[in-house]
């Protein structure tokens, strides 16, 4: 379902001419600031559904203007691509299980409700990947002003009918009904929160700032999530694989149950799989480390899949706070107002998305090992880009 431009306040009406959000939509935190300025046109894309060309044409226009701006230039000049080193060399065994969590992330969108979870449980589509085992729709938990509603999100466990591993795929952001609501206050619920919950001792990585709303969520989620994949794996010969996966804010869910996994499970309970990873798509900037020591396997592996131009892994909150002034002093100087205060510098990036970066370029044939560093000297402001199809797309087109 797309967003309606009818209900939309217009770019004129939410940005006002000094570039920053007019009073009727100003709340007095970056999160609420992004969430009123392009939050709705993301989740619009979450399913590639929108209907905002006004909006996707000024995000365009403001691109080519900070490519003509000599402190920005740099932020949006994309030739580094070339210069990354190939990922997939020496990874190829990780492809299946990349094509099937991409497959996994972008059906459990298709599963909201238990009604449509039991009729994909009794009647597998025709040639599916992946058999879906169990799965639950989101359940609202509690509502607390002060913090927020917090919430679990849809999740669905696939199983690969060829090799017994099992995905665990979370629901990204909902884009309709009250769900959309309670969602993207969770997704707004972003302040970095430091947490020790999975300290391993290990030169203290394990303790990082994290987005407090999706960190609150797994927390909620992990005890249905640990007893949904345990049971599933029970009399697997040989042992399989488990994949935590999702798309945007689900693949910001998935890392925290990676890590509870990882840390509130027996050796035994662990060593019932063969590897336990972490794939996402396209996911919600979310840790302070992007790659926190996880796990004592070696095998194990965390990867953070991002499409280039996508928004959403820039997505923190000064970066939205950032892009909000932006575009509104882009809109202005657009409009003819020549009393413009001059394009603010690019913040640096806080929170990232977890595990290793493996950037995505269709256009280049790329997948190509990303630094953080590099992801926080970009603004990615292509909202298409985000798109959960155009994932699955790129990944299989990509990794064949």
């Amino acid at each position: 379902m797309g967003a309606s431009t009818s209900v939309i306040p217009s770019a004129s009406q939410s940005l006002g001419a000094s570039g920053k959000l007019s009073a009727s939509t100003q709340s007095g935190r970056a999160s609420q600031n992004f969430a009123a300025v392009v939050g709705v046109f993301m989740r619009a894309y979450e399913n590639g559904d929108i209907n905002v060309p006004e909006i996707k044409a000024a995000i365009e226009g403001l691109s080519v203007a900070l490519d003509k701006d000599p402190k920005l230039k740099s932020a949006v000049d994309l030739s580094f691509i070339a210069k990354l080193k190939d990922w997939k060399k020496g990874n190829e065994h990780l492809f299946p299980h990349v094509q099937l969590a991409v497959y996994c992330a972008k059906e459990v969108y298709d599963l909201r409700t238990k009604q449509a979870i039991d009729d994909r449980k009794a009647k597998q589509p025709p040639g599916s990947q992946s058999k879906l085992v169990e799965g639950a729709p989101a359940e609202l938990l509690k509502g607390d002003p002060a913090s927020y509603l917090q919430n679990t999100k849809n999740w669905a466990l696939f199983k690969d009918a060829k090799s017994n591993n099992l995905y665990f795929s979370v629901r990204g952001t909902s884009t309709t009904g009250f769900a959309a609501v309670i969602d993207n206050l969770t997704n707004a619920d972003a302040d970095a929160k430091l947490t020790i919950e999975f300290d391993t001792g290990t030169q203290n990585q394990g303790k990082f700032k994290a987005h407090r709303g999706f960190l609150e969520v797994a927390e909620a989620m992990f005890p249905t999530t640990k007893a949904a994949v345990l049971n599933a794996a029970k009399g697997l010969t040989p042992k399989p694989t488990l994949v935590f996966c999702g798309h945007s804010a689900g693949g910001g869910t998935a890392f925290f149950l990676y890590h509870f996994f990882q840390m509130r499970t027996t050796q035994a309970e662990r060593d019932t799989f063969q590897a336990v990873h972490c794939m996402t798509f396209g996911s919600a900037a979310i840790a302070s480390i992007p790659n926190p020591v996880h796990s004592k396997r070696t095998d194990d592996r965390i990867l953070s899949f991002i499409n280039v131009n996508d928004p959403v892994p820039r997505a923190e909150l000064p970066y939205a706070d950032w892009l909000a002034e932006t575009l509104g002093r882009y809109l202005a100087i657009r409009q003819g107002n020549t009393n413009v205060p001059p394009y603010s510098a690019l913040p640096n990036q806080i929170l990232y998305p977890g595990g290793e970066m493996v950037l995505l370029d269709e256009g280049g044939e790329v997948a190509g090992k990303l630094e953080p560093g590099t992801l926080s000297g970009k603004a990615f402001l292509d909202l298409a880009a985000h798109n959960s199809l155009g994932y699955k797309n790129i990944v299989s087109q990509l990794l064949k």
